[in-house]
């Protein structure tokens, strides 16, 4: 892969994607896509060629037979994203490449939908279904027959068990713990270190142990998501 373009930018997202990149597919040469107008990311050091440049500015076209990853972790901000250069420059789902660390385990009867994420020591059991721009942060685990919706986020060392069903945008806090056959609604939050026995509906933050909802989830409430 001789460039990847980087779409939105964050401090923590863009460094993780160009060393992954760097890593699994020998790439040095990254645009990164600006959206909004905020500071550029600090970079790190001299390993790469790297431009940070607005979207009005960059010349899709030109750059089309290149490959694109998200440059942020959040599902919202990602979902917004995604429908943000789809709907401007035509960017859909077939040109996001999925970014799978050698230390990490895909079951060969698991699936995904595209622009995954995989970090170091990650982990997807058999048969689970995954959907479309979700992360797998260090050492994150999915049970067997899991099903993750598009836009998820599963923070280092969240282990999800079987048969759990993960909705839409939610992000799961690190090291928290999903027992069996438990279903947590769209675009929640579930905290750190929780231990989710019961179901939890759609668009709330829920923490503690046992895992109890605490109120509406302002990440996404705040947005004006219907694109």
């Amino acid at each position: 892969m001789k460039k990847l373009v980087i779409l939105g930018h964050s401090d923590g997202g863009v460094p993780i994607v160009m060393d992954m990149a760097a890593e699994i597919f020998g790439c040095r040469s990254f645009d990164i896509v600006k959206n909004i107008n905020r500071p550029n990311c600090p970079l790190p050091g001299e390993l790469y060629e790297a431009v940070h440049i607005f979207d009005k500015e960059y010349d899709f076209d030109l750059n089309r037979s290149h490959s694109v990853q998200f440059g942020v972790q959040h599902g919202n901000v990602k979902y917004v994203l995604y429908h943000h250069f789809f709907k401007n420059f035509q960017i859909g789902r077939e040109r996001y490449i999925d970014l799978i660390h050698s230390s990490s385990y895909f079951a060969p009867s698991a699936s995904a939908k595209g622009g995954l994420i995989m970090e170091p020591l990650s982990v997807v059991s058999t048969m689970s279904q995954l959907g479309f721009g979700v992360t797998l942060k260090r050492s994150a685990s999915v049970g067997h027959h899991a099903i993750l919706e598009d836009f998820v986020n599963v923070n280092p060392g969240a282990v999800l068990s079987g048969f759990v069903s993960i909705g839409e945008g939610s992000e799961i806090g690190t090291g928290a713990i999903i027992s069996n056959n438990i279903k947590i609604g769209k675009r929640c939050l579930i905290g750190a270190g929780s231990v989710v026995t019961r179901d939890i509906p759609d668009g709330v933050i829920a923490y503690g142990n046992p895992c109890k909802v605490i109120r509406e989830n302002e990440r996404w409430a705040k947005l004006n998501l219907e694109i």
